[in-house]
């Protein structure tokens, strides 16, 4: 009797904002009902890791939720990879690696970050400007703005009527 497993992540999603440690949940199922987590730095290097128990036990899939620590997170505004997969305790050359179900997660780090603001962009905006607005809430730089904005391909380009996430600071 052939048994599937399955991961699916419902929090984070894909390209949000997160702090050295945040919340991941999801549904899912591995060994013993173990789900196994690991944060990779851009370069493929593993910078976090820990595991979860789906609430469906041995063989059935279900929810799970847990916090994951970065101990010695990048710089702030550095992408890295969330891998969520179902966990696989066996010896190296005994089913895939890291795990089955393989679920990757892009996500961008900023230490120390509180939450985010979300700004409309008004004409005549800037993002000097933006910062400067929100400078008694957040000790954001424009740096850090484009970097939690990926659809700013331009720094002195930004359209009317965009949201922007800008993260709180200290």
């Amino acid at each position: 009797m052939p048994i599937v497993t399955q991961v699916k992540v419902r929090q984070p999603a894909p390209g949000d904002l997160v702090a050295e440690e945040f919340v991941v949940s999801g549904i899912g199922s591995g060994f013993e009902g173990t789900v196994g987590l690991r944060v990779l730095d851009a370069r493929g290097q593993e910078i976090a890791s820990g595991g979860a128990q789906a609430a469906g036990g041995m063989a059935g899939v279900g929810e799970f939720t847990t916090r994951l620590r970065i101990a010695a997170p990048p710089r702030r505004g550095t992408r890295v990879t969330l891998q969520v997969f179902g966990d696989n305790p066996g010896l190296p050359d005994e089913g895939p690696a890291p795990g089955f179900d393989l679920v990757e997660v892009p996500l961008i780090v900023f230490r120390g970050m509180r939450g985010w603001i979300l700004y409309r962009v008004a004409s005549g905006d800037t993002l000097t400007s933006i910062r400067r607005d929100l400078r008694p809430f957040t000790k954001v730089t424009v740096a850090q703005i484009v970097a939690a904005n990926p659809r700013i391909e331009d720094p002195d380009v930004i359209q009317v009527g965009w949201n922007l996430r800008v993260p709180q600071l200290d």
